[in-house]
């Protein structure tokens, strides 16, 4: 079978950029010719234009070859990695572009190239490297969203995607470094997340969970993480609602927690969102904080139990 026609081709690097070499050479041999040297220096002026040239040439040829730009009516590739065209759904702006993907460079976006954000299906966003951002919107046929996507995907965790919650948990806690709290290391595994009563999620791939627990009969908040770059989008308030909501069909009368009591994105978050803070303390409410002050937990900052009545 062939390829499908290219209805868009940008080459990695241009063969324009030789002339810059050749005026360099030119130049030269010109000051030489000027000197009356230039006879004397024939051959060496011939290697040196062989090798610089000729090594230039070839890497010109290999970038274009491994990280050009093509688009098709099936997909846009850059070098060995694509995206099915059907998965593009916009071009987004006001992205914060430091922590994303660059599409066919896992290391990060060359320089002299601007970046061209996607919106895919599932959610997620994608930096396209292109010199001409414009013409591959113009070309890519799809509309301008702004800010992050809105209409992410709460649903219960696969038990495939256990795995990944402790790394967003851990991503989760560098807000709180950022604002100069230090937490102890706490790590949670797949085995942790396959005991709770329900786990939600938010993307596919995840960029946000909450685990919900049993307490003295109540529903209990265990954990609720949301990917910093996911951050102020209503995600986590999303998973809350969907714990609380599977909480109220499953005839919990109440959802508890555990927090920070000073913490701006802790107690104040719950707070605004109908969670209490509790003054006496269950049996199972009073052995969880007893084992948050053995981790360490209480060094950080004031900790509190709250509840929500459902």
């Amino acid at each position: 079978m062939s390829e499908a026609p290219a209805e868009y081709f940008e080459p990695a690097k241009s063969y324009a950029s030789l002339w810059v070499v050749g005026v360099f050479f030119a130049v030269g041999i010109a000051l030489d010719i000027a000197l009356g040297s230039f006879v004397a220096h024939l051959l060496g002026w011939a290697i040196a234009i062989v090798l610089v040239v000729g090594v230039y040439a070839l890497f010109i040829y290999a970038a274009r070859s491994e990280k050009s730009l093509s688009l098709t009516a099936e997909e846009l590739r850059v070098g060995d990695e694509a995206l099915p065209r059907l998965d593009i759904t916009g071009v987004a702006a006001g992205i914060d572009e430091s922590d994303l993907p660059v599409l066919g460079w896992p290391n990060g976006a060359p320089r002299g190239l601007n970046g061209l954000t996607l919106r895919l299906a599932d959610g997620r966003d994608v930096v396209v490297p292109t010199r001409f951002a414009d013409r591959l919107a113009a070309a890519l046929g799809v509309g301008a969203v702004q800010g992050p996507a809105v209409g992410m995907d709460v649903r219960a965790a696969a038990r495939s995607e256990f795995a990944l919650l402790d790394e967003i948990g851990d991503r989760a806690d560098a807000v709180f470094r950022t604002a100069g709290y230090t937490l102890p290391a706490i790590s949670s595994d797949a085995e942790d997340f396959a005991r709770a009563k329900a786990v939600f999620v938010a993307g596919r791939p995840p960029v946000g969970f909450v685990q919900v627990d049993e307490v003295d009969g109540l529903a209990h908040i265990a954990e609720l993480a949301v990917i910093p770059k996911w951050m102020r989008q209503g995600i986590g308030t999303r998973l809350l609602d969907r714990a609380c909501a599977w909480a109220r069909a499953h005839d919990y009368p109440a959802v508890t927690l555990t927090t920070f009591a000073d913490v701006a994105w802790n107690g104040p978050y719950y707070a605004s969102r109908g969670f209490v803070e509790l003054t006496e303390l269950t049996p199972g409410l009073a052995a969880a904080r007893a084992h948050e002050a053995e981790l360490g937990l209480d060094a950080v900052g004031r900790r509190i139990a709250m509840r929500r009545d459902l």
